[in-house]
């Protein structure tokens, strides 16, 4: 294995680490109701730190920015004025009883975690493919046409002083062309079990940045699931 493809394991192998749960940006439990925080939702977005490391704001696939009620730290945010990709799950702040867009002023985030950016590895730096099987929910083009995501969902457990840790990453298997010059990428999803127990499901989200998918028409993606090999497709033409 190549060190650049090893360096790119390691940056991925430490974040599932830590995203495997929700860290809170509140104290604060969820009640229920025609209150605040009925309005519950999650996004991915980008955070954006200030220059104390403080997320104050986020901007929403949609390109829309969001002040927040309650700007937070966190320990995996280490850098200022950097932008982190991450799902977040907030409520609006209500103003007047009413939840229509005309009324938000602001939104207080509930709870965060970090979003893996993959970067794509060649075949040819990999020698050992690692395929163990994921759950596969979908992958989809932002909004803005920023990143090609994925909803993923890793058989994940902890046993007392147990250190085993997810690998995810992308490996390309070159671009294709038809009669038509129609162009697609083909990747792997690269998925290193790595020990860790699969006592229970978690939904885990990683974002590839478009520009790596630039050269193509369509990305044509092959993953192992616990149903056999799936290829999935999206059009990424409009880039």
């Amino acid at each position: 294995m190549s060190h650049s493809f090893r360096e790119h394991i390691k940056q991925s192998l430490a974040t599932i680490a830590f995203s495997i749960a929700l860290t809170a940006c509140t104290s604060e439990a969820y009640d229920s109701g025609d209150g605040t925080n009925s309005y519950l939702t999650a996004d991915l977005v980008l955070l954006r730190t200030a220059p104390d490391k403080s997320v104050r704001s986020v901007q929403l696939d949609d390109g829309r920015e969001l002040q927040l009620s309650n700007p937070f730290a966190k320990d995996w945010i280490e850098r200022p004025d950097t932008v982190y990709r991450a799902l977040l799950y907030y409520d609006k702040t209500i103003i007047n009883g009413s939840a229509n867009a005309n009324s938000v002023s602001a939104v207080r985030a509930r709870s965060v975690r970090p979003v893996p950016v993959l970067r794509i590895s060649a075949a040819a730096d990999v020698d050992n493919l690692r395929t163990d099987p994921v759950g596969f929910e979908s992958m989809w083009l932002s909004k803005n046409g920023s990143y090609l995501n994925l909803s993923l969902l890793l058989k994940s457990g902890k046993a007392e002083g147990d250190t085993s840790l997810h690998t995810l990453g992308v490996v390309s298997n070159g671009t294709t062309t038809d009669a038509d010059g129609h162009r697609t990428l083909h990747l792997t999803l690269y998925h290193d079990q790595g020990g860790v127990p699969e006592y229970y499901t978690v939904q885990q989200y990683v974002s590839i940045p478009s520009p790596l998918l630039k050269d193509a028409d369509t990305v044509e993606l092959t993953l192992n699931t616990y149903n056999g090999k799936k290829v999935v497709k999206v059009a990424v033409s409009n880039l």
